[in-house]
């Protein structure tokens, strides 16, 4: 969720093991299952919130039904679920939330800026104890939904990419150490900037150290995700 930013992330797992562990062979790569689940919109409408639950969880079940080790979604406006989709199935669930929100406390990284859907804001999903958090305005909320809308629909524009940097740009003189793309479709668009955190990378990075440095009881390098 959504398709092509998981596209991305396969992608990138791809390449951090070619790239950090020589893989060349099939053999060589961890087994990977994509299940595109067709959610309602939760970028920015109101679906009622139980319908969206369930069809996480149903989705969760099929994965966990073909022997998957753990399960990464790529979203990070559904981490508001994941603790009744974990309840759910028997595998460890990776929250791309959680995983970006260790990345910059282990950096240092205690006041950070928040790029995502309304939804992401309105649930805070980045309001952790001890960081503070700063949102586009709501003007530039509504840019930033318009935003995603159109790269999801696969158009990836220079005047939209501009907009975002003048966005983050606003994050940052607010007082932000960095800014998190916290819509996996944002760093479609944009993601190469100092200032920038993109979690989509972090997700990727997170799969590949589960594959490799695997909880006891279970072979490392050949998991099936």
């Amino acid at each position: 969720m959504g398709p092509e930013a998981t596209a991305d992330l396969y992608l990138r797992i791809i390449r951090i093991f070619q790239r950090q562990y020589g893989a060349i062979y099939d053999s060589d790569f961890p087994e990977i299952l994509i299940y595109n689940l067709p959610l309602p919109d939760v970028v920015d409408n109101s679906t009622p919130s139980e319908l969206i639950k369930s069809m996480l969880i149903r989705g969760a079940q099929k994965l966990a039904g073909g022997a998957v080790d753990f399960i990464a979604i790529l979203c990070n406006t559904v981490s508001y679920y994941l603790e009744d989709l974990q309840k759910s199935v028997s595998v460890p669930v990776i929250n791309i939330v959680d995983q970006t929100i260790d990345y910059c406390k282990a950096r240092g990284i205690i006041t950070i800026g928040i790029v995502g859907t309304t939804n992401t804001r309105k649930n805070r999903l980045y309001e952790q104890e001890g960081l503070t958090v700063f949102y586009p305005t709501l003007n530039q909320q509504k840019i930033v939904t318009s935003i995603i809308f159109t790269i999801l629909s696969g158009k990836k524009r220079s005047r939209d990419r501009a907009v975002l940097k003048e966005i983050v740009k606003s994050l940052l003189q607010q007082g932000a150490q960095k800014v998190i793309l916290g819509c996996t479709e944002l760093p479609l668009l944009w993601r190469n900037e100092e200032k920038v955190i993109d979690p989509n990378q972090i997700l990727a990075e997170a799969v590949v150290k589960e594959c490799i440095n695997p909880p006891p009881g279970r072979k490392a390098g050949r998991n099936k995700i």
